[in-house]
């Protein structure tokens, strides 16, 4: 007799209204204690009275940024130089920013393809630093939940945001450390996915020609792992210290006063809340709000200031990597097609 196929558990759409309201009306409160002592005349004077002197290492830091976000895509990929890398990177950013994933895959794959990189190799490379970007975002809370214990007192917020991200970076490293070494489950996943692919699509390549391909992308992926591996983590390690730097630097352009206790709290409270950085738009006015409300209990900085800070990192690290890939991307589509 055939069994009647199990219906999947959905949850109910009553919760699913009262988590959303929960989490606008959560958005809501933060943004309404931001904003309430801001003196927008002031925000808009700090924003267009930036000297010549602050844009220039503004943009210094932000080409640092930038090369240190390439890094694992120059690391992991074979004959990828350094440049390259930081073209593909700034030119997927910048349509990740304007369009649904996987548009920025699809585009990366497609410059790759077109600078002479074999497809496993662009494949693997792409596929492992995004992952190890993703350890780093999640690891970043646990890092400045220890800092701050250490430096100045434990801090409940801090600790939950710690205890949950950091088990999803154990999780997601977990599976890439089995994932490297799982040669067997590559061809099982393989086979089967081979399987599917060829009942669907008659035409297409057999079990043992997608057994053959997954092998070789774990295989592949384990080796340059392996040789560059560590070398990736780091650079993502630096990384988390370098967004946390742009954003107290940006802080300090607009008039914050650095002493060493306000300098933690602005460093720990972005590394908490560099989870939020995955959302669209970069977290826009979650991400704001929050760090906003970390940094207005430990401190005295007022809300004018640190509104003002934060619109000038967006424009450092959003707006203008935007444009440059934009930019980045019509010349290299002009180039190859000349090609």
């Amino acid at each position: 007799m055939p069994t009647q196929p199990t219906a999947r558990r959905k949850i109910p759409k009553p919760v699913v209204w009262i988590v959303r309201l929960l989490l606008i009306a959560v958005v809501a409160w933060l943004l309404l204690r931001l904003l309430r002592g801001v003196d927008w005349s002031d925000v808009g004077y700090a924003l267009t009275h930036l000297s010549v002197e602050q844009i220039a290492i503004l943009l210094v830091a932000i080409l640092i940024r930038r090369s240190i976000l390439a890094a694992p895509l120059a690391l992991l990929i074979a004959g990828l130089s350094y440049l390259r890398a930081m073209v593909s990177d700034v030119a997927a950013a910048a349509v990740a920013t304007i369009a649904p994933s996987p548009g920025d895959v699809v585009l990366r794959l497609a410059m790759l393809r077109s600078w002479g990189i074999d497809t496993t190799d662009a494949a693997s490379g792409l596929t492992l630093s995004t992952t190890l970007f993703y350890v780093a975002r999640l690891t970043a809370p646990v890092m400045g939940f220890v800092i701050f214990l250490a430096a100045r007192d434990f801090y409940a917020p801090f600790a939950w945001a710690a205890l949950v991200f950091g088990a999803g970076a154990v999780v997601l490293l977990g599976g890439l450390l089995y994932a490297l070494r799982a040669e067997r489950t590559a061809a099982t996943i393989g086979r089967l996915l081979g399987r599917l692919i060829q009942r669907v699509r008659r035409s297409s390549p057999g079990p043992a020609v997608w057994e053959e391909r997954l092998v070789s992308f774990q295989s592949h992926s384990a080796a340059r792992m392996h040789q560059r591996g560590w070398l990736a983590v780091l650079s993502q390690l630096i990384l988390i210290v370098v967004e946390a730097g742009v954003l107290v630097m940006c802080l300090a352009f607009v008039g914050v006063h650095l002493d060493g206790p306000t300098v933690i709290v602005m460093f720990c409270s972005f590394m908490v809340i560099y989870p939020l950085t995955g959302l669209p738009l970069m977290g826009a006015g979650v991400l704001d709000a929050t760090y906003a409300a970390f940094v207005a209990d430990h401190s005295t900085i007022e809300a004018t200031d640190l509104v003002a800070g934060l619109l000038v990192w967006r424009v450092a690290v959003q707006l203008l990597p935007v444009v440059v890939g934009l930019l980045t991307v019509v010349l290299w589509r002009r180039f190859t097609w000349n090609g």
